[in-house]
């Protein structure tokens, strides 16, 4: 069905397209078959899983999060700002500054500041859960770097990654890390971004603990390679954040609620329950955004999906979810 019928339909359906976008849409092989007559479009469900990023939820790849963002940054109480105070994938931040401004022919200089107010945890940075490395298994103590004593796969000191360790000059390669200075440690593991020069080429140094957050623990563990998912899964023991308690929600946005619920609280409702809750909610202020929102919860039910909430983690839906 889908190496045939399908693929066909496909094939024919990108054909009416023009030369330039068909060559963004790859050609499928033409089916082993001698003729394929009166075939409609066929549009195909797979059951293959969803391509799983560490912040994505049922809520976020869907439009249900942005309307209930929408919802509570207008009827929320209190009133703590925009729709982007109640996302998990948006910072807090603030900054100024010097800026010239032209008024006809004039110039003047004045200084001006900005607040960006984000929805997301500032302890774990909207993941929902913290992070412990375990450093006996993360690298041999007794061992030197230039002896193998990490035990990250890929982090080999015969190639790239040695000659950045040993261009760095913040530890010496032949020294045992259990030896090591509380500075070197420090570097080795936890120094902040830093541009260094190695054999003349501009390069930047990061510790190991935040390259390995942002390279591993940034993906859904189900969906890495099975050796690095074996190292994650002996090297991090993975908790609920003790801050917002797992919903990925800074303390503001957590607290601003409709009829007693932040959208926290309604994100982890079964989406059934959710409906419910947004059917009883008569606001004409923002009656097209509830309207889009039962229509979308609506959907779920009616699909046999009823069951999941919007802050399901969408590395954990299976093929057919």
């Amino acid at each position: 069905m889908f190496q045939t019928i399908a693929a066909e339909s496909r094939r024919l359906i990108n054909e009416t397209y023009t030369a330039f976008l068909q060559t963004f849409m790859g050609t499928p092989a033409r089916p082993d078959v001698d003729s394929l007559d009166n075939l409609s479009p066929a549009i195909v469900v797979d059951q293959e899983r969803m391509g799983a990023n560490a912040r994505s939820t049922v809520g976020t790849v869907t439009d249900a999060n942005a309307l209930l963002r929408m919802i509570f940054s207008r009827l929320g109480e209190p009133h703590v700002g925009g729709p982007q105070a109640f996302s998990f994938n948006v910072p807090s931040a603030r900054g100024g500054g010097a800026i010239t401004v032209e008024r006809g022919t004039s110039r003047a200089t004045e200084s001006r500041s900005f607040v960006l107010v984000g929805g997301m945890c500032p302890r774990c940075e909207g993941m929902g859960s913290v992070t412990d490395f375990d450093l006996d298994e993360l690298y041999d103590a007794g061992r030197s770097l230039n002896q193998g004593a990490l035990r990250v796969p890929g982090y080999s000191m015969d190639g790239w990654y040695g000659r950045i360790f040993g261009g760095s000059g913040y530890f010496d390669m032949d020294k045992p890390i259990g030896e090591f200075t509380e500075r070197e440690l420090h570097d080795l593991l936890h120094r902040e971004p830093t541009k260094i020069k190695v054999e003349g080429i501009n390069l930047t140094y990061e510790g190991l603990i935040p390259k390995l957050q942002k390279t591993m623990l940034s993906k859904d563990v189900d969906t890495l390679q099975p050796h690095i998912r074996a190292f994650v899964e002996r090297v991090v023991t993975f908790s609920p954040c003790p801050d917002c308690g797992g919903t990925r929600l800074s303390e503001a946005a957590r607290s601003s609620k409709i009829r007693g619920a932040s959208i926290a609280d309604v994100c982890a409702m079964q989406i059934s329950d959710l409906a419910a809750w947004g059917r009883d909610l008569d606001e004409p202020s923002v009656a097209p955004l509830l309207a889009a929102l039962r229509q979308s919860l609506d959907s779920f039910v009616a699909i046999g999906l009823g069951y999941l909430s919007l802050d399901r983690p969408s590395g954990t839906l299976s093929g057919g979810e």
